[in-house]
């Protein structure tokens, strides 16, 4: 599934109260929301019909949250379903989900994009030329997983770079906020990037269809809207949400891209090429050409003269 299909059925079936999006863009995933939203990006460009009851902040996702009336547009200052799809780098990702799970609830639902990449130039924290970035955002799965077991972390196999879906969201918590220096000292570093092969090859992922398409949305809403505590209802809601999970299809390790194959230097083109120390031979095409080039080349055989022939 696509990113923006999966979203699409999450404001669907999970009918939000409120909808927080981090990274307009060009405005595609906002077009999505129907409910009160508050959308932040320093240089927005929306191109998409909106119909929602929609607040832009033209400002940084850190410079919205220090704001004490950034979520006044929000009936509670409650955060519902948030999409996260700022910066593309891992520390502003983090930051970006601490701040949100501030202001959210145990059933609200977030999304975090590009968690997936293909091939480790995508995850890549210097974009360069890239026309499809996802940064080094891969990171934050892992982090979630060692520092908040109490999360339901679910990586969906969505085209084209993943999203994570966290569930399970506790304000109360203050792990993250308290060792944010030492995990961005550990998980920070420069290009190339170390990404498992077990992101580039998804075998980690969920298939999304089999969660955005169960019932655990309208059992999630229905606990939401009974206000039913994190103590009273989460374990159940969390059983079946991994009972309606199936693993995603595992990929084959993706090629780098043409873009970035462009950029390095074009081989010689010869007969007999060096590698590894080694003379390769040339290949058929150009074993066939040079056999016609010898045979043109070749001078006409003499052929003997028998005795008593005559000349």
């Amino acid at each position: 599934m696509k990113r923006h299909a999966v979203l699409e059925e999450i404001h669907r079936a999970y009918q939000p109260r409120s909808y927080l999006e981090i990274g307009i863009n060009t405005g595609r995933s906002l077009a999505l929301s129907r409910t009160r939203t508050i959308a932040v990006d320093p240089a927005f460009k929306i191109k998409s019909e909106i119909h929602c009851d929609l607040q832009v902040v033209k400002a940084t996702s850190d410079d919205f949250f220090a704001r004490d009336e950034g979520l006044d547009h929000f009936p509670d200052r409650r955060v519902d379903l948030a999409f996260v799809d700022g910066l593309h780098l891992f520390e502003f990702a983090l930051r970006d989900f601490m701040n949100v799970e501030r202001h959210a609830h145990w059933a609200s639902v977030i999304v975090v994009d590009d968690v997936l990449p293909r091939n480790v130039a995508e995850a890549s924290r210097d974009r360069g030329t890239r026309a499809a970035w996802a940064g080094d955002v891969f990171k934050l799965t892992e982090v979630l997983a060692k520092h908040r077991p109490d999360l339901l972390l679910l990586p969906l196999d969505t085209d084209p770079t993943g999203v994570l879906l966290v569930l399970g969201a506790d304000p109360q918590n203050t792990v993250l906020e308290e060792k944010y220096d030492e995990i961005v000292a550990e998980y920070v570093y420069p290009d190339p990037q170390r990404v498992p092969e077990a992101v580039l090859r998804r075998k980690t992922a969920v298939d999304s269809a089999s969660i955005v398409y169960s019932d655990i949305w309208v059992e999630l809403r229905k606990a939401r809207e009974s206000g039913l505590g994190h103590e009273t209802a989460w374990e159940g809601v969390r059983r079946s949400i991994e009972a309606a999970a199936r693993p995603a299809t595992r990929r084959e390790l993706a090629p780098e891209p043409a873009r970035e194959r462009a950029n390095a230097p074009e081989p010689r083109r010869s007969a007999r090429r060096e590698r590894d120390g080694k003379v390769s031979p040339p290949p058929a095409t150009t074993r066939r050409m040079l056999a016609g080039v010898r045979r043109r080349l070749r001078p006409p055989r003499r052929r003997l003269r028998r005795l008593g022939e005559p000349t």
